[in-house]
């Protein structure tokens, strides 16, 4: 999935340091300097990685017609992986043993013939692993959106690791992963940053142990981010402005944002009891085992959600603890008259569905800090319970 064509999947790494003020060649020579080169001599690294232009895997080339779009940079990071499977290792060991053994009378390879195996086993797998016949290589697609000094890229926890590195490496400023915990962070930083210290684990339902017990979500509380708790209750707030208030919110941002949970929702027990739920249905929210999820403890992780902004309408996955975007449908542009001004639409409308959902999340941050937060979780606890009581009528 990359951003020129077809759906978008995306996580948003925020910039830190001196930004550069402007896409210049410079730039490009830096992409340049790190990408990737594959030696031709000695044993490569397990993982080996630097940049790509990204058109495919062998494009060294950074040029403003091919990577710049948009007071943006399109590019990719190369990620080569040189494993030489354990079966083959097998294989070849045994091979080898068994040629040795069969030269003795006993028909059993002797202690230095083992070793021996081993040592030619260890050279031949060195000279594959120099041919490239293990060699794998895939793409990470990355988009630099200078106007807002922000990385998005699909990039895996693993993958996003060695993309920080490289950066970092190449123009000496530091990615941090945009999270639920994060973006409030930077959200609430100026006037609100006690609040946002402060913020505590919301009780929605009675937890296992008595009305005293906050959800401790364990998925965030041994992560880098334990504020991140702060997407699931958004999440689960987006869930009840849907069915109990329509589902159209006003932002500060983009306007008004409508939101539908569509196809999916992934919901998890916040206090680590009833495990797991996954329901998918074109409304999963209006089915009883939603609700009843609801009452047990869960909270939702993941959705599927139809979002409309701007008179534009996205249909994506969405991850609320890091704000992640997946397989993202965006609108169709009906007039383009080459690729490059299709793809300057679609880096628009990549930036509109962020600042939709940025929207929103600030929308519930600061409902979230102020004094009517307790008053807004009563009617949430009431939504929740009215429809037990429906459940029981019925």
């Amino acid at each position: 999935m990359s951003f020129p064509s077809g759906s978008v999947s995306f996580r948003r790494f925020c910039i830190i340091g001196r930004h550069p003020a402007e896409i210049d060649q410079k730039v490009l020579e830096k992409l340049a300097e790190f990408a990737l080169h594959i030696g031709e001599y000695g044993v490569p690294d397990e993982v080996e990685y630097g940049w790509c232009g990204g058109r495919h895997i062998f494009d060294e080339k950074f040029s403003f017609e091919h990577n710049v779009f948009a007071d943006a940079v399109h590019f990719a990071m190369r990620l080569d992986t040189n494993r030489v499977p354990a079966e083959v290792k097998k294989a070849y060991e045994m091979m080898e043993v068994e040629s040795a053994a069969s030269q003795n009378p006993s028909g059993f390879a002797s202690k230095r013939q083992k070793q021996d195996a081993r040592d030619i086993v260890r050279r031949r797998l060195d000279e594959d692993l120099k041919s490239g016949r293990f060699r794998r290589s895939r793409l990470v697609p990355v988009l630099w959106d200078f106007t807002s000094q922000t990385l998005y890229s699909p990039a895996s926890q693993s993958a996003s690791e060695n993309l920080a590195e490289l950066f970092q490496r190449t123009f000496e400023l530091k990615l941090e992963p945009l999270s639920a915990g994060t973006a409030a962070l930077r959200h609430l930083e100026k006037g609100h940053r006690r609040d946002y210290e402060d913020a505590r684990p919301t009780r929605f339902v009675t937890g296992p142990e008595g009305e005293g017990q906050r959800p401790d979500y364990p998925w965030t509380a041994k992560g880098p981010q334990p504020k991140d708790f702060l997407g699931n209750e958004f999440l689960l707030w987006l869930w009840f402005q849907t069915e109990a208030h329509g589902g159209t919110i006003a932002t500060a941002e983009a306007g008004d944002v409508s939101v539908v949970i569509d196809r999916f929702i992934e919901l998890d027990c916040a206090y680590g009891q009833s495990g797991k739920d996954s329901l998918r249905s074109d409304g999963p929210t209006r089915m009883p085992e939603a609700r009843d999820a609801l009452r047990s403890g869960k909270l939702p992780r993941r959705a599927g959600l139809i979002v409309e902004s701007g008179g534009r309408q996205f249909e994506l996955s969405f991850n609320c603890e890091t704000l992640g975007c997946s397989g993202v449908k965006l609108p169709d542009v009906e007039e383009a008259d080459d690729p490059r001004v299709l793809f300057e639409e679609r880096i628009a409308m990549v930036r509109a569905l962020s600042g939709a959902i940025d929207g929103l999340f600030h929308a519930f941050l600061k409902l979230r800090v102020s004094g009517s937060w307790e008053g807004q979780v009563g009617a949430i606890r009431r939504w929740i319970m009215r429809e037990e009581k429906r459940a029981a009528v019925a």
